[in-house]
């Protein structure tokens, strides 16, 4: 019998699953938010340069990662644990992501985007640009889902190239961190 303890593995030598889709998750939500830096930098009034609105996104998006997404990973695994549909689980884990990243977006994201362009005289986010910044956000969480569920059978036996990946996320996070820091220090 297995406890609710047990961490499943691709083969003995790999690393945990769910570790793995987490990261995953961070890897391929911090090149979303790449991709997507310009879409926030217009919706701010171009108040935002690009590299530090970058790294900050990657701090929220690893932060959801690593705490969020580790408890909608576990959920995900408990509640389709007896389904005999392999095929279904890609698109379980775009859909969960889909909507917990969207509501995470449209909270987070333009709170801090108002809390640094409000005080240095900009214009509050409108409702259609936390509209956008929820759908695209929505997109990034269905995306980055659905690579953690294809990819972590492919590579966990890739400790080092699993953990680096893991670390270049925390390393990106870090770095968010301190512009966010930098930012509203500067603000006040």
């Amino acid at each position: 019998m297995t406890g609710w303890m047990d961490v499943s593995r691709k083969s003995e030598d790999s690393l945990p699953t769910m570790l793995v889709e987490a990261i995953v998750i961070a890897a391929a939500m911090c090149v979303c938010e790449l991709v997507s830096t310009p879409i926030y930098v217009s919706i701010s009034g171009d108040a935002f340069n690009a590299l530090p609105w970058f790294v900050l996104a990657c701090l929220f998006a690893v932060a959801f990662s690593y705490t969020v997404g580790f408890v909608l990973l576990w959920a995900i695994e408990s509640f389709t644990g007896r389904m005999n549909s392999p095929r279904l689980m890609p698109l379980i884990h775009a859909l969960v992501g889909l909507v917990a990243f969207a509501v995470w977006g449209y909270a987070v994201f333009p709170a801090v985007i108002d809390s640094i362009i409000v005080p240095a005289g900009g214009a509050a986010l409108g409702a259609s640009g936390k509209l956008i910044i929820g759908v695209n956000c929505g997109i990034v969480g269905m995306v980055s889902f659905f690579f953690g569920a294809i990819l972590p059978d492919r590579i966990a036996a890739r400790r080092k190239a699993v953990v680096g990946v893991g670390a270049a996320t925390v390393v990106l996070a870090l770095l968010g961190g301190i512009v966010l820091a930098m930012t509203l220090s500067a603000l006040r």
